[in-house]
């Protein structure tokens, strides 16, 4: 079998993998009915049904990442994908309570979380240099872009019943024969003959390896501010119905999509400040949002923002990869999953504790605390760019 035949069977597994890799958003669109389906339930159980998979994401993402150093990538994606189905479709037939619900979809999240972390390291396993690097931006986009329709499917199913968004799940027994037949019976330690196995010295690079997953983390820390305060905004400042916030939000996704397929360009023109621009972007985002309340501000600085933040999510993994070998990658990847994970949930918890303190309006002082740690983090980066070798961006 060629190489070409080879990398495009492995192609066709991590796309059957990417289009499910969000399908647990699929039941936010949900959320209010299932809150009138079960009154007795608090607000907090009703909302975690659609935030408890990424609890369950952090965890299993550090555990498959240690799993792919001993197991194949097909049997840990047989794995994920069954997991991610017994955790979507059971709810179709158990769905007495509220807390049915909640296991149901800690389980779905269980499968999303190997499904993240299975997929980098199987384009760093397929692909080397320019190509990989041009894929993971893909992957990004082809990611947002079935999140972005599985929310427009879930809407129109939670219209007719909050348990119809349930049948979406169903798409996992599609990609599960895929990913049998397509995907390497081999872990990231095994070469193939299109795959270039070498020895980085990740133990010198530790030290990098720390501070670009918590240079990722810190991005997707502010990029939650638009999840978190989108709403508030445009109803503080009376700018239209709640409605509106969903609508906008998906502007975040679409700046996503637009990244994935024009990565390549953004690499090469912004070369080794490529990092120092997308917090840069963050920074200007803020602050249209800070000075010009308006539906045109919001909706720029959303997209904005989300280009900055599929850029930063798409180059990292990028860099991880040359600073690591075939057999860490995946753990350093579940790590990388874990770090952005934590980032996106405590956002809300830590800017409400800190904005107080020289704030009494929170509102104005998320944006001015996300603004100013967007700049600081633009100016290290810039600064600190010429220390590092960024020949391959």
């Amino acid at each position: 079998m060629s190489e070409r035949i080879k990398q495009n069977k492995i192609l066709i597994g991590i796309i059957a993998l990417a289009i499910i890799a969000r399908l647990t958003v699929s039941t936010s669109p949900a959320i209010a009915v299932i809150g009138k389906a079960f009154p007795q339930a608090s607000a907090t159980q009703v909302e975690s049904v659609a935030t408890i998979g990424d609890v369950a994401a952090v965890i299993s993402a550090l555990i498959f990442g240690k799993l792919l150093a001993r197991w194949t990538f097909k049997r840990l994606a047989i794995i994920s994908v069954s997991i991610l189905a017994l955790g979507g479709l059971t709810p179709l037939f158990w769905h007495n309570n509220i807390e049915n619900l909640l296991l149901a979809g800690f389980i779905a999240g269980l499968g999303a979380g190997g499904i993240t972390t299975l997929l980098p390291s199987l384009q760093s396993y397929a692909y080397q240099g320019e190509q990989l690097a041009n894929m993971l931006g893909r992957v990004v986009a082809l990611e947002n872009g079935s999140s972005m329709i599985l929310l427009f499917l879930g809407g129109i199913l939670a219209s007719q019943s909050w348990l119809h968004n349930y049948y979406l799940f169903a798409l996992t027994l599609i990609s599960l024969p895929i990913v049998i037949l397509t995907l390497p019976a081999q872990n990231p330690g095994q070469s193939d003959d299109f795959t270039t196995v070498t020895d980085n010295n990740s133990g010198k690079h530790t030290f990098l390896i720390i501070i670009y997953l918590l240079i990722a983390s810190s991005m997707v820390f502010l990029e939650a501010v638009l999840y978190n305060k989108n709403a508030l905004y445009i109803q503080h400042f009376n700018l239209g119905n709640p409605t509106l916030a969903g609508k906008i939000m998906t502007l975040d996704s679409g700046a996503a999509i637009i990244v994935g397929l024009t990565i390549k360009w953004f690499r090469q023109f912004f070369k080794q400040y490529l990092l120092a621009v997308c917090f840069a972007l963050t920074c200007l985002g803020g602050t249209l949002m800070l000075v010009w309340p308006s539906i045109i501000s919001i909706a720029v600085a959303t997209f904005l923002i989300g280009t900055a933040s599929a850029t930063m999510l798409s180059t990292i993994p990028y860099i991880l990869s040359s600073l690591t070998t075939p057999q860490h990658f995946p753990l350093v990847m579940g790590c990388f999953s874990a770090f952005t994970s934590l980032g996106f949930s405590s956002s809300a918890f830590i800017f409400n504790h800190l904005v107080p303190l020289f704030n009494p309006n929170l509102l104005q002082g998320t944006y001015q605390l996300q603004i100013i740690i967007a700049a600081v983090l633009a100016l290290i980066l810039f600064l600190g760019s010429h220390f590092f070798n960024y020949k391959k961006l």
